[in-house]
């Protein structure tokens, strides 16, 4: 049995090696110098078979071949003057891959370039060598060379032209002109950074609403009661609250009394119950300034609280108001 099985694995494994098939050809064999020619690398393989080619990228190398058929030692090149190109045309029978090279040669001689390898199934195998021969332009029979004479004159010196000096020198003005927009761009630059700096410096102004919490602090702060001017204190707080009213809803309140206020405070859509709450505000100071009403220290306070809570919940947001 042992036997068999090696009979039929040296029977089989030709077979496996030799499935693929290598080819390699030049499209001219004799070129003359600078002239281009195509090299061929052709691989009939099976469906399954994996090929992986390593392209040269800009030259190929070459052997020197003397007249005598010896290789020499000196070493020549063959420029790739094409892009690789390569493809795997699949058949019945398995595909078939084809690369090709542009070359032409710069020396003239005769050439052999030695096979490039090729990555078959994890195994490596070599393409044949390509024998190419370089020539010269051949010269051109019955027609004899003389030497050149050679006669000189002076030239006169050309006058100054303004015209001809633009026209030889105009790149100095394209960089003379690009100084000048990159400077006048740095100098914009610079201005805008100092006018933002100074804008954001400058002291911003204050809003209705801080305006007025600062008017009733520093009402606040006078504390005119214990200076037994009681009436005045809510005569102050009174009209700073009219004030800020008749300023917020573009409405005239100064003249008002407590219940035309409601009514034009209502009909600016100010919610029902702050319009209450104002509208005791108001009702507390007209007592102390007609009945004589004297409210504590804590009734007074709680008063100026009210007074400008009101104007923080009616005022709009604060950066709505910034000029």
């Amino acid at each position: 049995m042992i036997v068999r099985i090696i009979t039929y694995l040296l029977v089989l494994l030709p077979a496996v090696s030799w499935s693929q098939e290598l080819r390699s050809s030049v499209s001219e064999k004799t070129i003359l110098i600078g002239q281009p020619t195509v090299i061929t690398l052709t691989i009939e393989a099976e469906t399954q078979d994996s090929i992986f080619f390593r392209q040269k990228q800009s030259t190929l190398e070459a052997r020197s071949k003397s007249s005598s058929g010896s290789l020499s030692n000196e070493g020549a090149e063959f420029e790739i003057i094409a892009s690789f190109n390569d493809t795997t045309i699949f058949h019945s029978n398995g595909k078939t891959w084809k690369g090709e090279y542009i070359v032409t040669t710069w020396d003239s001689g005769h050439f052999i370039i030695p096979g490039q390898d090729v990555l078959i199934n994890d195994s490596t195998f070599t393409f044949k060598e390509l024998q190419i021969r370089g020539l010269l332009v051949d010269a051109i029979e019955d027609i004899d060379l003389y030497d050149i004479r050679e006669n000189y004159a002076e030239i006169p010196p050309k006058p100054f032209s303004f015209s001809d000096f633009l026209k030889n020198n105009w790149w100095w003005l394209i960089i003379i002109l690009l100084i000048a927009v990159i400077s006048a761009i740095v100098l914009r630059r610079k201005q805008i950074a100092r006018e933002e700096e100074a804008l954001a410096n400058a002291p911003r102004p204050m809003t209705l609403k801080e305006r007025t919490i600062m008017a009733i602090e520093a009402l606040e702060d006078e504390r005119l009661w214990e200076q037994d001017k009681l009436k005045k204190h809510f005569v102050e707080l009174s009209y700073i609250l009219r004030s800020y009213l008749t300023s917020r809803y573009s409405i005239s309140l100064l003249e008002k009394t407590t219940y035309e206020t409601k009514i034009l405070l209502t009909k600016k859509g100010l919610n029902e119950d702050t319009v209450t709450v104002i509208g005791k505000l108001l009702s507390q100071a007209d007592m102390v300034k007609f009945a004589k009403s004297k409210p504590d220290e804590l009734a007074i306070l709680r008063q100026s609280t009210l007074a400008k809570q009101i104007i923080a919940e009616t005022s709009p947001l604060d950066f709505d108001n910034v000029d």
